[in-house]
């Protein structure tokens, strides 16, 4: 009985043995204690030009092809939705009155508006709406 126990420890000691190679050991590495440079690394900046407009996307998604949005306020710009798909049209920053009259037989329609509140009805306005400058991509969609 005790050669079965110390052949069975003997076999696992000798298994275990031959199972490593020298280079599997666990072996500290140079600077792990440093932060990533990347984790570490600040996004850089996006050169950002204030005067530059912003690109603004109109979707209409109703096949009417009267729909237009007028801009009033720190530049005055009016646009035409596309009648069904979307185009992007630019904008330069500043805070604007924006309207969206109706078209085609007047029926309700929704309206949405980045940062804005839904809108169902024939027409739409958004009062004193910001945009700001090097802002990502806006849009305004009718339905």
């Amino acid at each position: 009985m005790k050669n079965l126990i110390y052949s069975s420890t003997l076999i696992f000691s000798f298994l275990a043995i031959t199972a490593c190679n020298k280079n599997d050991a666990i072996q500290p590495r140079k600077g792990l204690s440093q932060p990533d440079s990347i984790a570490a690394a600040a996004p850089p900046d996006r050169e950002c030009d204030s005067s530059e407009p912003v690109k603004y996307v109109l979707n209409n998604n109703t096949g009417i092809n009267s729909f237009i949005i007028t801009f009033s306020g720190s530049s005055n710009y009016t646009f035409a939705f596309p009648a069904n798909g979307s185009k992007t049209v630019a904008v330069k920053p500043g805070i604007y009155n924006i309207q969206i009259p109706p078209a085609g037989n007047f029926a309700s329609h929704g309206f949405y508006m980045d940062n804005q509140p839904s809108v169902h009805a024939p027409t739409a306005r958004y009062q004193n709406v910001k945009i700001n400058p090097c802002s990502v991509t806006l849009q305004t969609s009718i339905d």
